[in-house]
C-alpha cells in the first residue's frame, strides 16, 4: 500500500520531486468504447459528478493510445519519478545534517567528475540503453540555490560535499526494477550518500497532476496508486483537505483513468501532509492496462524489486 512507501511520500512531500512526464499526446481514437467502470453512489455531502468531469477522463483514455508517452512507457526508459533522488539512510526528520539538506547549507570540498559521455540503464529483460549523463554540477547547484536565510532549524549546521562520484541505483520503471546511473554525493559525518538519477527520463512532458482549481469541487486529482487485491489505492492531496471519499474509475480496453473524490468540505490540513489514500474499484483485471490520473500521466509502476 502507499501509506507503506515512506521514501516516495517524503519525496513527494518535503522535497517535491516530482516526476515531470511531459507533451501533448497525440489523440488516437481509444481501441473500445468506454464508459465508468466503477461508479461509486453519490453521498449527500459530496458534489455530484458533473459531466466535465467524465469529459476530461475520455479525452484523457483516448490520448494515451499511439502517443509518445504510450511508445516510451512501452519501450523507453520512463521512471516512476522523473529526476528522481535518493536521501542517505542517516537523515531523520529532527537532525540539523537534514536541516541544513532542506536550507541548501551545502559548501563544496570536491571537484566534480567527468560528465561527457553516456549512461546505461539496464533492463529486466536483458536489454539496455545508452542515455546523455546529466551535469552533477547542476545538481549541487539546484541544492544551494536556496540557501539564503534559515527557515529549519537547527539554523547553525552545514553540510560539506567530501566527494561526487558515479554508481548506480536499482530504480521503479514502467518496464519493471531497472539499474540506472546516478551521482553520488558523500557529505562528511555520514554513512551514506546523497544520490540523483544521472540521466533524464525518456517520457514527454505531461503535467504531473491537475491543480483542484481547474476541477470542480469535490474531485481532485490522484498523484500515485497502488495496486490491491480486487482494487487500486490511490494517493490524493486535496489542496482544501476535504476528506476523501471512494474514486471513481474510467475504463476502457487499454486503460484505467482515475478520479479522485473529496467530500467537498473544507478543513484544517492535519500536519506534516494531507495525503489520504481512498479505494478506486474496477470489474475487470488490470491486465496490462495503463493507470492514468486526470492530468494523463501514468500513476501505478511495477514495484521495486527486492534485490537478490
Amino acid at each position: 500500500m502507499l501509506r507503506r512507501l515512506p521514501t516516495a511520500a517524503l519525496l513527494l512531500a518535503v522535497l517535491s520531486v516530482l516526476a515531470a512526464v511531459p507533451g501533448e499526446p497525440s489523440r488516437a481514437p481509444a481501441a473500445a468504447p468506454a464508459v465508468p467502470e466503477q461508479a461509486v453512489p453519490e453521498q449527500a455531502d459530496a458534489p455530484p459528478l458533473t459531466a466535465e468531469v467524465m469529459d476530461r477522463a475520455r479525452r484523457v483514455a483516448e490520448a494515451w493510445p499511439g502517443s509518445e508517452a504510450e511508445r516510451i512507457w512501452r519501450t523507453g526508459y520512463y521512471p516512476a519519478l522523473g529526476g528522481e533522488t535518493w536521501l542517505p539512510e542517516d537523515f531523520t526528520s529532527d537532525d540539523g545534517a537534514f536541516a541544513a539538506f532542506l536550507d541548501g547549507r551545502i559548501d563544496l570540498a570536491t571537484d566534480f567528475p567527468p560528465f561527457s559521455g553516456t549512461g546505461t540503464v539496464s533492463f529486466p529483460d536483458g536489454t539496455s540503453t545508452a542515455l546523455p549523463l546529466t551535469d552533477p554540477r547542476t545538481v549541487y547547484e539546484d541544492r544551494i540555490r536556496y540557501r539564503d536565510g534559515c527557515r529549519n532549524e537547527p539554523c547553525d549546521t552545514r553540510l560539506t560535499v567530501t566527494a561526487v562520484r558515479p554508481s548506480t541505483r536499482r530504480q521503479r520503471t514502467s518496464r519493471g526494477t531497472v539499474t540506472a546511473p546516478v551521482w553520488e554525493f558523500v557529505f562528511a559525518g555520514l554513512d551514506h550518500p546523497y544520490a540523483v538519477a544521472a540521466v533524464q527520463s525518456q517520457a514527454p512532458f505531461i503535467d504531473y497532476s491537475v491543480e483542484d482549481a481547474d476541477l470542480p469541487a469535490g474531485v481532485t486529482d490522484v498523484v500515485l496508486a497502488s495496486e490491491e487485491e480486487q482494487w487500486l489505492e490511490g494517493m490524493v492531496r486535496p489542496e482544501n483537505c476535504a476528506d476523501a471519499r471512494p474514486g471513481e474509475v474510467y475504463a476502457t480496453a487499454d486503460v484505467l483513468v482515475l478520479i479522485g473524490r473529496t467530500t467537498g468540505r473544507p478543513r484544517t490540513c492535519p500536519e506534516p501532509s494531507n495525503a489520504q489514500y481512498p479505494r478506486f474499484a474496477f470489474t475487470r483485471p488490470l491486465g496490462d492496462r495503463v493507470v492514468l490520473n486526470l492530468a494523463g500521466r501514468p500513476v501505478l509502476f511495477p514495484e521495486l524489486v527486492p534485490e537478490g
